[in-house]
């Protein structure tokens, strides 16, 4: 996936999409292996980011997805809860941060929680 695919599709997320996301991140996130992992990917995206001098255009990727969910929010016309808005922006922030990295591994396991909505389209 490209970033501004990701962040495209982010811009056109519903109110349903957004609650499978969510579901699916907290999904990822039972175990404590599953804390570990993820922690792992964050080192792994920090560390890519840091050693190809792209932390500023992963900050930017970050915030462009940020701004793409809580428009997304907006625009659905439903009220969706701040947690899961809060959720879906801050998993879609690392993802853009990975995919601005080229860090593959961080990249495949977050696309999985946003494959929730690829399949809806």
């Amino acid at each position: 996936m490209e970033l501004d695919e990701f962040v495209e599709m982010l811009g056109h997320l519903n109110a349903d999409e957004m609650q499978s996301i969510a579901s699916a991140i907290d999904a990822s996130h039972q175990t404590a292996a599953d804390e570990v992992e993820a922690w792992e990917d964050l080192m792994r995206i920090d560390d890519a980011l840091r050693s190809r001098g792209r932390t500023r255009a992963g900050a930017r990727a970050a915030h462009e997805a940020t701004q793409a969910v809580r428009a997304a929010a907006l625009h659905t016309g439903v009220e969706i809860s701040v947690t899961v808005v809060t959720r879906v922006a801050r998993e879609a922030a690392l993802l853009a941060r990975a995919l601005v990295a080229g860090a593959d591994e961080p990249v495949a396991h977050l696309e999985r929680e946003f494959a929730v909505s690829e399949r809806s389209r």
